[in-house]
């Protein structure tokens, strides 16, 4: 038998199995980029407006969010689309390659299915392969209906395939890396924790490179989160960069299957750390365990925030001169232009309060896998109730993205004071960032409820989510109706210090919060565990 038998068959199983889940990712991506084409071209029509946007994009944050800056001297809708749309599709096509390669490859080992796969005919390289296959077959769609996107709305041919297929071969790369860091540990979450390190440390890495001289030196030329820029879509297209793609991704595949050989099956290359053999004080309650388990997630998640936050802050100055040239953007930012720096931090607030979301979201959602692994029944099985550990679960997520909401409107706030001269907005932008905390407390209460109640139903909250995102970023662009505006869960509280605080909704929101984790806990205590 080939160490390939039945790798076709798992590839067909794994394509039915996540049609879903990869309609949805590619479905989010691509109408990304159909939605932002025509937004871009309306708010940028002018030549004066474009270089005004050229001017922002060739500032300390605009390098770190959009890369070199190539075309800026002549900016039109081209080169505006690579430097403002490609960060975003890259660091979303890293998500979605480490989570399905991670999902195919050491989470299935982790659960036993592997084993009881490779014990019958099935090659010892075939779940490796079709996890691949796969991953690279849903970026190549996405790249290919990128570059059909690009060329329907007029843009060079040439260009356009080279675009689609650096964002392909980029996801591709992100997946190469997560096969190899999944042959390194042992779990799953250590693997994808891994990866997503590893992308960070790239992704700083092209920072600090374009910071540090105009095209990149040689630590740009180090990343994968480069090499696509690098090819100067509509300024002056040259072909090779793509070539280091291709290179880079035949040999994290080759050591992949190379590390794969020499470790047992469910166990990886660095042997897990026994832990002691008993726990210490801090560690003597669900709460503390909780806490333990999600430490590391809190503390990368909380920075992160921090950091960018910093650098919104840092723009403050740049408002005026931006309105000055493009006077649409007084729609996004304040009802007048008085208001444009009050308006910016709102708006820049609005992705401190969408990251500490998610986070919610993303830790109830934990105890899912905690559950359906059999972990959950053991812990269940002492002198633990239902509702003291799922309850905690749902503390440890509340805290958490209150402590990432306060540090990145701290973040804001010191930034701000600094390039204003006004130590006010310290304060000022931690307050704003309080006063939104609800609506992330509403999303742990949303997964809490589904969780608890309905757990086949758990991809509503990343249906909400989802749309609250592209609604609040997008929605004022493409001129969407006030009623599908409301529908945004980050539209239903005053935006702070540019809206005047109203205590009224915010004290709903937070009864709301108190009743749906109430309902959550009770649904939890009911229904069978492992149940859908």
């Amino acid at each position: 038998m080939s160490a390939f038998t039945g790798t076709g068959t798992l590839v067909r199983f794994i394509l039915r199995r996540d049609r879903i889940r990869l309609t949805v990712w590619t479905l989010a991506l691509v109408g990304t980029v159909v939605a932002t084409i025509p937004a871009l071209n309306d708010m940028f029509s002018t030549d004066a407006q474009r270089q005004a946007r050229a001017a922002l994009m060739d500032t300390p944050t605009g390098i770190v969010f959009g890369g070199p800056g190539y075309g800026l001297d002549d900016y039109q809708l081209g080169p505006m689309i690579v430097n403002e749309l490609t960060m975003s599709m890259l660091i979303a096509l890293a998500v979605m390659s480490i989570l399905h390669v991670i999902r195919h490859t050491r989470a299935e080992e982790e659960s036993g299915r592997a084993e009881l796969l490779r014990a019958s005919v099935l090659g010892a390289s075939a779940q490796m392969t079709a996890a691949l296959v796969t991953v690279s077959l849903v970026n190549l769609l996405i790249g290919g209906l990128t570059t059909l996107v690009l060329v329907g709305n007029g843009l060079e041919t040439a260009d356009s395939v080279a675009y689609g297929l650096g964002l392909a071969l980029a996801g591709i790369s992100f997946g190469a890396i997560t096969a190899v860091c999944a042959q390194i540990v042992e779990h799953g979450r250590s693997a994808a924790g891994l990866a997503f390190l590893a992308v960070g440390v790239l992704f700083m890495s092209r920072v600090v490179g374009d910071m540090a001289e105009d095209g990149g030196n040689a630590l740009s030329w180090l990343s994968p989160f480069a090499w696509g820029q690098q090819t100067r879509m509509f300024d002056d297209l040259r072909w090779w960069p793509l070539a280091l793609y291709a290179v880079l991704i035949v040999v994290l595949f080759a050591l992949t299957y190379a590390l794969a050989k020499r470790r047992d099956l469910g166990a990886g290359l660095v042997a897990s750390r026994p832990g002691p053999a008993g726990a210490g004080r801090l560690l003597g309650s669900t709460f503390a365990l909780h806490l333990h388990q999600q430490r590391g997630a809190v503390v990368a998640w909380t920075a992160a925030t921090f950091l960018f936050a910093l650098s919104f802050g840092s723009l403050a100055t740049e408002v005026e001169a931006m309105l000055e040239e493009n006077p649409d953007l007084v729609a996004m930012l304040g009802n007048a232009p008085g208001d444009a720096t009050k308006g910016f931090l709102g708006v820049m607030g609005g992705y401190v309060l969408m990251a500490a979301s998610a986070y919610a979201a993303i830790s109830v959602l934990r105890t899912r896998t905690e559950e359906t692994s059999g972990r959950a029944e053991l812990t269940l099985s002492a002198a633990v109730g239902r509702v003291r550990w799922f309850g905690n679960a749902l503390l440890v997520s509340m805290l958490s993205s209150a402590l990432i909401v306060v540090m990145g409107g701290l973040g804001m706030g010191l930034s701000a004071s600094a390039a204003l001269g006004d130590s006010s907005w310290t304060w000022t932008m931690t307050g704003a960032a309080l006063a939104q905390l609800p609506v992330a407390l509403l999303f742990a209460a949303l997964a809490a409820l589904l969780m608890g109640a309905a757990p086949r139903l758990i991809p509503l909250v990343w249906v909400w989510l989802g749309y609250s995102l592209l609604a609040s970023m997008l929605g004022a662009i493409l001129g969407l109706d006030e009623w599908l505006m409301n529908l945004s869960a980050f539209e239903l509280l005053p935006k702070l210090p540019s809206e005047e605080f109203d205590a009224v909704p915010v004290a709903v929101a937070l009864g709301a919060v108190l009743v749906v984790s109430a309902v959550a806990l009770a649904g939890f205590r009911r229904r069978d565990l492992a149940s859908v």
